[in-house]
């Protein structure tokens, strides 16, 4: 029988192999750490360069054609006005209105002790709650006249002192900025991006009218009158104080809607004026020993009414949907009783996309386009909705091989420039559109072709600009032309 404890190393062999291997320890462990330090630097620089050359995406401002120009003199103006008021009482949307009073409490004034001042600014808080409540609102359900409800401005052109059509801004285009401004601006304060505001189109119509401060405007558009206030402000002083005499002084008597501009559906519609207004107060029973004493105050009066149009909404207009992939759209029936009304889905391509009935839609295997639809049937008419859904491998991150050169009159460089499916640059994927579109800030310093190769013109600087033709990512050269 052969000896079971032939093959066991003895002692001597055991510390041997043992101070072996401490000895490959002493190298292996060193070089293990330095080889991750030289991966996690590289990597942490390749991070930090793709942050810094990483310059956001720049959609083009895309301006949709609005129903109706934007109207430019008092008659167009007026007309306008005419045209969506009557729409909507021949349409009939649902109409809710509000009469709210404001009292600036800061401009209140009295020739009484600051106690009563005092007193007349917890006054005044308790009076705009109680008249603007005691006001009677007028509402109508959808499908209503709404003709009894609604003032109609009835204008003239003698009646308009001047007008403002607002739907232009204007918007940063520093990565992840978003600042806005109704005005144009070279370079943005906040983030310090020193390149212009692009030029942004809203939704909506805001038109501000301002009228000519007459009386009869005042007593005819702008309620309730001074008497009605009276009525509804006395309640607020019984047992205490006796208002002996309210005078008021307009300044101002505007008039402002909000349309949406694609289909001139009246959204708001609202009247504001602006006064002053004095009196004369007496305290009373245990308030006697604050006496008597004028006061004034700046108030604003509105008259809202508000336009809830029948409609289907979805909450999504455009999807971009990797192969395969799969997404929701919500659909908001508004209507007097939605769950009662049935939404109807279809896809212009199933071979492109699905949808189901409950708005799930699904990519297929190959890029493409096409547009889901869904609609519903109320008060005899149909209304829908559409999402345009493209189906691609998206380009996340643009990479330039430059960021700066310098080139004498007639020198040229060519820049390449490289697009990945995801902002860490070297994703597996590539985009389904690779294209690149060239341009130079100032082409009498130096010109970019379609190939990006730049050729310099004359002394001075300027940028080239690389944007994808997927998704518009940004990247830039600087150029500076050297005599």
């Amino acid at each position: 029988m052969a000896d079971a404890y032939a093959n066991i190393p003895d002692k001597e062999s055991i510390l041997k192999q043992e101070e072996e291997l401490e000895k490959k320890n002493k190298w292996m462990y060193p070089v293990l750490i330095t080889v991750l330090i030289l991966v996690f630097g590289a990597g942490f620089i390749y991070g930090i360069q793709l942050v810094l050359n990483m310059e956001g995406a720049f959609p083009p401002a895309i301006l949709t054609e609005s129903r109706t120009p934007a109207p430019e003199s008092d008659a167009d103006l007026i007309s306008y006005i005419n045209a969506v008021i009557a729409e909507a009482e021949e349409e009939k949307p649902a109409l809710s209105s509000a009469w709210e009073l404001n009292i600036d409490g800061d401009s209140i004034e009295t020739t009484g002790s600051d106690t009563l001042k005092t007193t007349l600014g917890f006054l005044a808080d308790h009076a705009e709650d109680r008249i603007s409540d005691g006001v009677e609102k007028q509402n109508t359900a959808f499908g209503e006249d709404i003709s009894g409800a609604l003032r109609v401005p009835e204008l003239s052109e003698s009646d308009i002192e001047s007008f403002t059509c607002d739907y232009i801004y204007y918007k940063c285009t520093g990565n992840g900025c978003g600042q806005e401004s109704a005005e144009p601006k070279d370079s943005c304060e906040v983030c310090g991006n020193d390149s212009p505001y692009a030029m942004r189109y809203r939704d909506n119509y805001t038109i501000t009218v301002e009228l000519k401060n007459t009386q009869e405007l005042s007593d005819r558009l702008f309620g309730p009158s001074k008497e009605e206030v009276e009525t509804l402000f006395t309640p607020s002083l019984e047992g205490f104080a006796e208002m002996k005499k309210l005078n008021s002084d307009t300044s101002r008597l505007c008039i402002q809607l909000v349309t949406d501009r694609k289909t001139d559906q009246l959204k708001r519609l609202t009247y504001r004026k602006e006064a002053g207004v004095s009196g004369s107060i007496a305290f009373t029973g245990e308030y006697a020993s604050l006496g008597e004493a004028d006061c004034s105050a700046d108030i604003t009066e509105e008259t809202v009414f508000a336009f809830t149009w029948p409609a289907l909404v979805f909450n999504k207009h455009e999807i971009t949907l990797a192969p395969g992939k799969k997404d929701q759209i919500t659909a908001e029936r508004i209507c007097d009783d939605p769950k009662a009304y049935t939404i109807t889905w279809a896809s212009s391509d199933e071979s492109v996309v699905t949808v189901d009935g409950k708005g799930f839609v699904k990519a297929g295997k190959q890029p493409g386009s096409a547009t889901v639809t869904a609609s519903f049937e109320y008060q005899g008419k149909t209304y829908t909705d559409s999402c345009d859904i493209k189906v691609k491998i998206s380009v996340q991150y643009i990479q330039l091989n430059k960021h700066k050169a310098a080139l004498k009159p007639g020198e040229s460089v060519t820049l390449k420039a490289r697009v990945a499916s995801d902002n860490k640059g070297f994703a597996l994927k590539k985009p389904t559109i690779q294209t690149v579109t060239w341009s130079s800030s100032d082409e009498s310093v130096a010109k970019v072709d379609e190939n990006g190769t730049v050729t310099a013109v004359s002394p001075g600087t300027a940028t080239i600009f690389v944007f994808s033709d997927d998704e518009w990512y940004r990247a830039s050269c600087e150029v500076t032309v050297n005599e």
